[in-house]
């Protein structure tokens, strides 16, 4: 279980969760867990689809003991009908954040549960802004790793400081914890060492900045899948899906 998260503005977070959903092999599930609204059913999926399914429906199902029975029923199918790339949508209403943070959680255990079993899942969660009220905190803490994704500039490095200092004191470390490191997008000045070294976390993966690709996931459209942003995604599965423990913090990906 991978989360992506970052501190400021839109650094490519959502672009990247959705880059690696499309390209990574195997079965893939997307959760969008934004407290301040998900953007694929009104970007990439261009408004096709009613509104009404997703997190906030879960967590309502949650609420009335139903979360298993309705789990996949709120999902949306990326790659209709093989069920192999799905989404569950975010809240449309920063409003409905605050019923969803009751039952955070609950839905984190069942994220995980996803993943079990031949027919499990690698589950990717978007999880937003750490200063969003009503953070999915639960969401971290159960994850694998937690990447906080920044940009190759001096404002997304300054905000990124604070926000590891938080999540290296809301995480526990170790064996009881998810890895913490860093997503860059790489659109300078500041390349992988420098990010490092200011930020003093390892660089796990980095993508190149493609505005082409980056814009038909945002909006809609034909994804280039020989793009550089796609195959660079693509090759980040290995790096993040091994067993960890394997000298995984010594190693980085540089995808560029």
């Amino acid at each position: 279980m991978i989360s992506l998260v970052s501190a400021k503005g839109s650094p490519g977070a959502t672009v990247t969760a959705l880059a690696w959903t499309l390209s990574w092999s195997g079965r893939m599930l997307l959760a969008e867990c934004d407290p301040a609204g998900g953007d694929m059913l009104a970007g990439y999926l261009r408004g096709e689809l009613p509104a009404r399914r997703g997190l906030a429906e879960l967590a309502v199902a949650e609420l009335r003991g139903r979360l298993q029975q309705d789990f996949w029923s709120q999902l949306v199918d990326l790659d209709a009908p093989r069920r192999e790339r799905l989404l569950l949508p975010g809240v449309t209403d920063p409003a409905q954040s605050a019923t969803v943070a009751s039952v955070w959680q609950p839905i984190a255990e069942h994220l995980r549960e996803v993943e079990v079993g031949p027919d499990g899942y690698q589950v990717l969660v978007d999880c937003g802004r750490l200063t969003t009220p009503h953070f999915g905190w639960p969401l971290l803490e159960i994850s694998d790793w937690v990447l906080l994704v920044v940009r190759g500039t001096l404002p997304s490095l300054s905000a990124a400081l604070p926000a590891i200092r938080t999540l290296r004191r809301e995480l526990t470390g170790g064996a009881g914890g998810p890895e913490l490191g860093l997503l860059l997008v790489d659109t300078g000045p500041y390349r992988a060492s420098e990010v490092a070294r200011r930020l003093d976390t390892d660089v796990v993966v980095t993508l190149p900045d493609d505005p082409r690709a980056a814009r038909r996931l945002s909006l809609g459209g034909p994804v280039p899948r020989r793009s550089p942003l796609v195959r660079a995604a693509a090759s980040a599965q290995y790096r993040l899906t091994r067993p960890l423990g394997l000298g995984t913090r010594q190693e980085a990906v540089s995808a560029t």
